[in-house]
């Protein structure tokens, strides 16, 4: 099982590494499927986005391709939007988490699917604009917190598309402040669920060994990859995963009925 986990993370590194979007949106349902619990997913996911955002981060940031002040900005809004998220969980019944945890990312994953289709279809105009005020930018920074704290997806498909849209800066410098700020916000979210006792270490450390080499290698093919092409079948795979999970629940999430006295076990 550890292999498959391990074969699961060097999938979904590659696809980081190559779009900069989809980790918490792949791997989580990824994770489902192998049958982990969805508060297990979602913990697991956020510390394995921390060591796959450390090291995408740390090459912008050695390139000099971050824009520090949207970064702190950003973080000042989503830390306390992630330590509410997390304090929602917490006070949600521990019977009842999973059950709403798979409705409420199956909602997400379709809104991240959007995300990536507008990104994609809406052109860039904003070179040349002013930058978002400080006030909007620590909204879109909590927003960001509570939907990656609780779902672990939002860092890199929907903020992405928010800085795309309103922020002048340049691909590459969209890029690393995202993953910069995703490092931070991935952080204080890991923190929170391993607290609450949501993170399964050897899964996450098998996801690691092979998301780790395979974000490096997504982002050597990077430049060899039709991006729009990538981004497009990504975004309609999460909103079919997504669908799925708000739609319908499987098997394994029904009610289980205790057996009558004498009834064969």
């Amino acid at each position: 099982m550890q292999l498959a986990y391990a074969i699961v993370g060097a999938g979904v590194g590659v696809v980081v590494g190559v779009t900069s979007t989809g980790g918490g949106a792949l791997l989580t349902p990824a994770l489902l499927l192998l049958g982990v619990p969805p508060s297990i997913s979602i913990g697991s996911d956020v510390l394995v986005a921390s060591g796959m955002k450390l090291f995408g981060g740390g090459a912008y940031a050695f390139r000099r391709q971050v824009h520090w002040p949207t970064v702190w900005r950003l973080a000042a809004g989503s830390v306390p939007g992630a330590a509410l998220g997390i304090a929602i969980l917490n006070r949600i019944p521990k019977q009842s988490l999973d059950s709403i945890l798979r409705q409420g990312l199956g909602a997400v994953l379709v809104l991240a699917g959007i995300a990536t289709l507008v990104r994609l279809l809406v052109r860039r105009g904003v070179e040349g604009k002013a930058m978002p005020g400080t006030a909007i930018t620590l909204a879109l920074g909590w927003v960001t917190g509570l939907l990656v704290s609780t779902t672990s997806i939002g860092s890199g498909s929907l903020l992405l598309c928010v800085l795309a849209l309103f922020f002048p800066l340049a691909p590459q410098t969209m890029v690393g402040t995202d993953l910069a700020h995703a490092l931070i916000l991935s952080v204080v979210a890991t923190i929170g669920h391993v607290a609450a006792g949501r993170v399964d270490w050897s899964v996450s450390a098998a996801l690691l060994t092979g998301a780790i080499p395979g974000v490096l290698a997504g982002a050597r093919l990077a430049d060899a990859v039709p991006q729009r092409v990538l981004r497009a079948g990504l975004a309609l795979v999460l909103i079919g995963i997504g669908a799925q999970l708000s739609l319908f629940r499987s098997a394994a999430h029904r009610p289980v009925v205790a057996p009558v006295d004498g009834e064969r076990r």
